[in-house]
C-alpha cells in the first residue's frame, strides 16, 4: 500500500516551520516573566520621570495648564547659574565617588576573607555585614551622631591616646556623611563581589601558585580581572545610592555641606518651586546615568569584561 500525505490547499506541505500556536507558546513564557516588571517600570518610573521633565520646562509659578509655547530651558539656566546649586552638585559628585572608592577598599578584602573561611565563620560574618540593613537608617545615623560627637567614644579614644587635647568636631561635616554612607553601602558592595569571587575556579589560583606566582600576583593578574563583573555591579549600586542620598547628609551634614538631593527637597517642600526642583532631579538622574554608562564603557575597554 502507498501512504498518502495530505497536502494543505494552495500549495505543498511545509516542513520545519513551527505552527502559530507553537510560536505563541514560545513568546508567552518570556512575556509573562518580563511583562509585570516592564509594566511596573513604565507606571512607577518612566511616567513620573516624564512628568518631571515636563514640569522642569515650565516657568516659575506656572499653572497646571501651562501652554506649550511657554515651555523652555529657563529652569536649567537658573540651576547652572546658581552658585549654591552647582557647588552642591560638585560636592555630591566627589562625595559619591569617595564613598564608592572607600566602600570598595573595605568590602573587597572582606569578600576575599569570606571566600577563605569555613561555612560557620562565613555565616557569622555575613550576618554581621547585613545586620545593619535590618535596622532603620535613622537609627544608624543617630548611632553615628553619638559615636562621632564631641564627647563620643572616637574623641575619647583620640584624647586617651594623646593625639588631641580638645575634642575635634567630627559630626555635621562631609567626613561624617561619607563614613555613614560607607557603613550603609558595604552590604551592597560585598554581595556582588563575593558572588563573582565564588565563580572563579580554585584551580586557576592553585596552578598559578604552582608555577611560582606570588599571592599578590595571583590577586592582581587572575582574581581581580575575573571578579570585575561583581566589582562593576557593586560600585554602580554604591555610587547610585550615594548620589541620591538624602537622610544621611541631612542628619550628619551641615547647610554648608548640603548635597544636591537636599537642594531639590528644599525647592519642592520649602520654596514650592516645583519647576526648579524637577530640573534638579532631571539633571541628577541624567548625570548619574551618563557616569554609569561611561564607567561601563571603560570597564569593557580596559578589562574586556561584558557588563
Amino acid at each position: 500500500m502507498t501512504a498518502v500525505t495530505a497536502t494543505p490547499p494552495g500549495g505543498a506541505a511545509r516542513t520545519g516551520a513551527p505552527a502559530p500556536s507553537v510560536r505563541a507558546r514560545t513568546w508567552l513564557g518570556p512575556a509573562c516573566l518580563i511583562g509585570p516588571a516592564l509594566v511596573f517600570l513604565l507606571v512607577f518610573y518612566v511616567a513620573p520621570f516624564a512628568q518631571l521633565v515636563f514640569e522642569s520646562l515650565k516657568p516659575t509659578g506656572a499653572s497646571a495648564r501651562t501652554p506649550l509655547s511657554a515651555l523652555g530651558l529657563d529652569q536649567y539656566a537658573n540651576l547652572f547659574g546658581s552658585g549654591r546649586t552647582t557647588r552642591a552638585l560638585k560636592r555630591t559628585l566627589w562625595m559619591s565617588a569617595a564613598t564608592t572608592v572607600i566602600t570598595l577598599a573595605v568590602s573587597y578584602p572582606l569578600a576575599l576573607l569570606l571566600l577563605q573561611v569555613g561555612r560557620r565563620v562565613r555565616t557569622a560574618l555575613l550576618t554581621i555585614v547585613f545586620v545593619s540593613l535590618a535596622s532603620s537608617l535613622i537609627v544608624r545615623n543617630y548611632g553615628w551622631l553619638v559615636t562621632l560627637a564631641d564627647g563620643g567614644p572616637v574623641n575619647a579614644l583620640l584624647r586617651g591616646a594623646g593625639l588631641i587635647d580638645t575634642p575635634v568636631r567630627l559630626v555635621y561635616s562631609e567626613g561624617a556623611t561619607i563614613v555613614a554612607l560607607v557603613h550603609y553601602a558595604i552590604p551592597f558592595m560585598v554581595l556582588p563581589v563575593f558572588a563573582s569571587l565564588l565563580r572563579i575556579p580554585a584551580s586557576l589560583q592553585e596552578s598559578a601558585q604552582s608555577l611560582g606566582a606570588t599571592p599578590w600576583t595571583v590577586l592582581r593578574e587572575i582574581v581581580w580581572p575575573l571578579s570585575m563583573q561583581g566589582v562593576f555591579g557593586g560600585t554602580v549600586l554604591v555610587f547610585s545610592l550615594s548620589m541620591s542620598a538624602f537622610v544621611t547628609p541631612l542628619m550628619l551634614g551641615a547647610p554648608s555641606t548640603s548635597m544636591i538631593s537636599q537642594v531639590a527637597a528644599e525647592q519642592f517642600l520649602v520654596q514650592l518651586n516645583f519647576p526648579l526642583g524637577s530640573a534638579i532631579v532631571v539633571v541628577l538622574t541624567a548625570l548619574t546615568f551618563a557616569i554609569v554608562a561611561a564607567y561601563a564603557f571603560l570597564v569593557r575597554k580596559v578589562f574586556r569584561v561584558h557588563v
